[in-house]
């Protein structure tokens, strides 16, 4: 397959992308459920998920798919052909947004890096990367049951949780950023930043606990081949 463009938005000479979307500090309400249901006839949303595909170049969601983290979803994938983007939404304490934005950056692999931006009031910490292959998620499903009850427990740590690891692992990254804890964001670079470039991200202090989670995490992250 020719790439004919690795940038932000995964573009490529034909398109097929998939979203996963997952509500983890509150469940959608019916008539949140209702709104996002309008974006497209193909997806049907539970309290926690939702799932979209697109096989049709030109076709993705309507509004774009920062707004249904600015409003209703927590953590995000999408993956199109080998490019993925993983997603992390919160209303972020004060003074937080500005601690993440030595983060960002573009690596020395294109279409590689982590944006960070505010939308609507919430802070989105964009992950574009590869996925090692045998890494098990569910990208690739079209459908999936709508009794969300039996996707979803707490963990043993107390931590919510569901049936898709990759989902599982944004979630505890996500609550590692939340309370300031930024060793997975900086693994990212380690893995994808460029060297030469003078813009390197503050080294997080080590910590007791969590490294486990960073280290998992970063095994996941790959190259496109």
């Amino acid at each position: 397959m020719k790439i004919l463009s690795v940038r932000r938005g995964f573009a490529s000479d034909h398109s097929s992308t998939s979203y996963e979307f997952l509500a983890v500090d509150k469940p959608l309400r019916k008539k949140e459920q209702a709104e996002v249901s309008r974006l497209s006839s193909r997806v049907n949303p539970t309290t926690r998920r939702a799932n979209f595909i697109y096989h049709v170049d030109g076709y993705d969601i309507p509004g774009g798919w920062k707004k249904l983290m600015a409003r209703y979803y927590d953590v995000m994938y999408s993956e199109s052909y080998g490019w993925w983007m993983l997603a992390m939404a919160w209303k972020a304490i004060p003074g937080q947004f500005e601690e993440l934005l030595p983060f960002e950056f573009e690596g020395a692999t294109e279409g590689m890096g982590i944006d960070i931006e505010n939308v609507e009031g919430r802070t989105i910490v964009t992950i574009h990367c590869a996925v090692e292959r045998g890494m098990p998620y569910s990208a690739y499903k079209e459908y999936y049951d709508d009794e969300d009850e039996d996707e979803e427990c707490d963990d043993e740590s107390g931590m919510f949780a569901t049936d898709d690891e990759l989902l599982n692992a944004l979630i505890q990254v996500r609550q590692q950023i939340i309370g300031g804890d930024y060793r997975a964001l900086y693994a990212v670079w380690e893995k994808y930043g460029d060297i030469n470039d003078e813009n390197t991200p503050p080294k997080p202090e080590e910590r007791k606990t969590g490294e486990q989670i960073v280290s998992n995490f970063k095994s996941m992250l790959g190259y496109i081949e």
